[in-house]
């Protein structure tokens, strides 16, 4: 497999899976300083087409079901799975978010967030990926726009490496909301997206994103995704 393929592939399962990039609500990328209450679930899903440049498109599918549990906690578990050049790779998250201050009366809302995945690399077995653990604070910056930051930490199996993991994101409400975020580590170069999200129906949403990282070479992402509230 030649390394800008495993490029493509690792970015689309790593702009699925990982904390800065995680599961938030779509099109929003840093996670929030709430939790889902108990006894109410959402289910995402999502597609996306991730480029780096001379090589083929790489296609991606995930899905994710979260559910409150009370305690200001709610747990979540995902599958992603990205294609590219005739090879598969794969992943299973679990994780959770526990809100410990809520974001209200224009104070900060504090949350830890933390998960772990299993990951299959072509031609490889299930086996231990990652690990994650992140702090994340929410603020209404002024009526109808909310900023979030993420700090935390990854431990990638694979590579053996620890790594700091960041985010800042806004989100600003309407009709049509939308949202924008910086995001990255400190062994990449960050990312940057935006998107919109705009409803379907009474619990059902759709949401469109892009998604740029600026390594070298530059790899581009483009979602299309839905949740149901339920």
């Amino acid at each position: 497999m030649r390394p800008a393929l495993l490029i493509a592939l690792g970015s689309a399962l790593v702009a699925l899976a990982v904390p800065h990039a995680a599961w938030a609500a779509r099109p929003l990328v840093s996670e929030t300083a709430d939790s889902l209450a108990p006894g109410d679930c959402e289910l995402e899903t999502a597609v996306a087409s991730t480029r780096v440049r001379g090589e083929p498109n790489t296609g991606s599918v995930d899905a994710l079901v979260a559910c409150g549990i009370g305690k200001g906690t709610q747990l979540s578990g995902a599958y992603n799975r990205a294609r590219s050049g005739g090879l598969t790779g794969q992943a299973v998250t679990l994780g959770g978010k526990t809100n410990l201050v809520e974001a209200q009366d224009g104070r900060i809302g504090w949350a830890i967030a933390y998960g772990a995945s299993l990951d299959k690399a072509p031609g490889d077995g299930w086996k231990h990926g990652s690990t994650r653990l992140f702090g994340v604070a929410t603020k209404a910056l002024r009526d109808g726009l909310l900023g979030h930051l993420n700090l935390g930490w990854l431990r990638t199996e694979s590579d053996r490496l620890n790594s700091t993991t960041w985010s800042i994101g806004f989100e600003g409400d309407g009709p049509v909301r939308w949202a924008a975020d910086v995001f990255g580590d400190d062994r990449s170069r960050a990312w940057v997206s935006a998107g919109l999200i705009w409803p379907l129906a009474e619990k059902l949403t759709a949401n469109l994103a892009y998604a740029q990282q600026f390594e070298r070479p530059r790899v581009r992402q483009w979602t299309l995704g839905f949740k149901l509230d339920f």
